[in-house]
């Protein structure tokens, strides 16, 4: 006779042999029959850099900011033309995309805040894009840029000496590091150390900060030549840290002041004599390999004044930035644009490459060249890259260089007229300047900018 908690009981057992091979079978059966899942593939370890403008990862759109209208544009590179525009915080100055293509991060001066927008489609044949939350991050945030391991960006705070860290996983703020309350400031922590041009190392190892205008050096003198120095901030960084002491500054890179190539007699004994300019109003660094390239508007203040001494068209160079001991490497690769403006080339105007920006470089074949912006004479100006030592050069000799005039008049109407800023032709009579252009961004081919 069998009880009836003993048939239960082989029920339970039988229930349960039943569910162990149907169990069995599916987890048997589900290699065969499902997608195995997708593999995210690496990102690739190549370093990035804050703009007002930047090429969406794929290179099928290329965004920027409009810091009077409030909002980003998102241009198709196939046909330079306008898909769309998305409202911002009030002046955007510079876009990020993250390298997955996921989001853009515009930092928005005036507002203190990053306006983040999520890519839902970045195809530009079907492009969707909306605005999903702002971000309050500190005063006057003036740059933005994403590690290239995608997991962090990271604000400059212009206004406020911090840098801000956002966890791209969910777009929230984790901290600020004070770089004005750091060894980046020393030996004065109370002055403004005014953070500006954000770059990313490729390993995601090592964010580089500049301080916007330089400082006075120990024992130098303001108005001086020779009295103040640009600085850089190395920030190390671990961007799977979510505290914010996983990001802390870590050493000065101190920019000395350098001889110009230009000469004024500056004592009144008729001998010219040297002059030497400080790295100044560092907006941007970009790095190439193992250097960074800081363009910037060198200060050259002992008296007297004259047109080609008092302000310099500098591009410095910082050595060792993939490692914990980068130094001023621009004692031996500097590069004085102004020099390479000296000579124009056969039929151009003799123009000075004032107020030097921003930076970008582009390999075709074998040659490598690098384009500087620079934002005062609306011109693209041209430099051969040494392949071995990164070294910049001018493109024909030592007094001449080639530019772009972005102010050129147009070919199709017999140079009669040139485009203005919203596209409309107007008499080349009444000039076409005052474009004031502040970033670039080239494409992976290396043919257009």
């Amino acid at each position: 006779m069998v009880s009836e908690g003993t048939r239960r009981a082989r029920a339970r057992r039988r229930l349960g042999a039943v569910l162990a091979l149907s169990l069995g079978a599916a987890v048997a059966a589900a290699p065969a029959g499902s997608a195995a899942p997708k593999r995210v593939p690496p990102l690739p370890k190549v370093a990035t850099t804050s703009s007002p403008i930047t090429l969406a990862p794929d290179g099928r759109t290329v965004w920027v900011v409009n810091p009077g209208a409030g909002n980003v544009a998102v241009i198709r590179t196939d046909t330079n033309r306008v898909i769309r525009r998305i409202g911002t915080d009030r002046q955007p100055r510079a876009v990020a995309i993250d390298p997955r293509g996921r989001y853009a991060y515009v930092a928005n001066a005036e507002d203190n805040s990053v306006t983040v927008i999520q890519i839902q489609n970045p195809d530009p044949r079907r492009f969707r894009a909306r605005r999903v939350k702002d971000l309050v991050t500190g005063a006057e945030p003036w740059n933005v840029v994403a590690s290239p391991d995608g997991k962090r960006v990271f604000v400059s705070n212009s206004g406020q000496d911090t840098v801000t860290v956002i966890n791209t996983a969910t777009n929230r703020i984790i901290g600020s590091v004070d770089v004005g309350n750091s060894l980046c400031n020393d030996p004065d922590r109370t002055r403004h150390f005014q953070p500006r041009g954000l770059a990313v190392n490729g390993a995601s190892r090592f964010l580089y900060v500049t301080s916007f205008f330089a400082f006075t050096v120990p024992g130098g003198r303001q108005g001086s030549d020779t009295g103040r120095a640009g600085a850089v901030c190395q920030v190390r960084i671990n961007t799977s840290a979510t505290r914010i002491g996983g990001y802390r500054a870590a050493r000065l890179v101190q920019l000395a002041p350098q001889v110009t190539g230009f000469t004024v007699d500056s004592t009144g004994d008729g001998v010219a004599d040297p002059t030497s300019a400080f790295p100044n109003q560092l907006q941007s660094i970009v790095i190439r390999g193992n250097q960074a390239y800081l363009p910037n508007i060198a200060a050259s203040p002992t008296g007297p004044l004259r047109f080609n001494v008092d302000t310099e068209a500098f591009v410095n160079v910082i050595d060792g930035v993939n490692g914990g001991s980068p130094a001023d490497g621009s004692a031996a690769k500097f590069l004085n644009l102004h020099l390479g403006a000296r000579n124009p080339e056969a039929g151009r105007t003799r123009l000075f490459f004032a107020n030097v920006w921003a930076i970008a470089f582009a390999r075709r074949g074998a040659a490598q060249r690098a384009y500087v912006v620079s934002a005062g004479s609306d011109l693209l100006v041209k430099l051969n890259v040494d392949r071995s030592s990164g070294k910049l050069d001018f493109t024909v000799d030592q007094d001449t260089t080639r530019y772009i005039d972005l102010n050129d008049p147009a070919l199709a109407t017999g140079g009669a007229a040139c485009r203005a800023n919203d596209g409309r032709f107007v008499p080349a009579a009444q000039g076409c300047g005052g474009k004031n252009p502040q970033g670039i961004a080239i494409n992976a081919a290396g043919t257009r900018a």
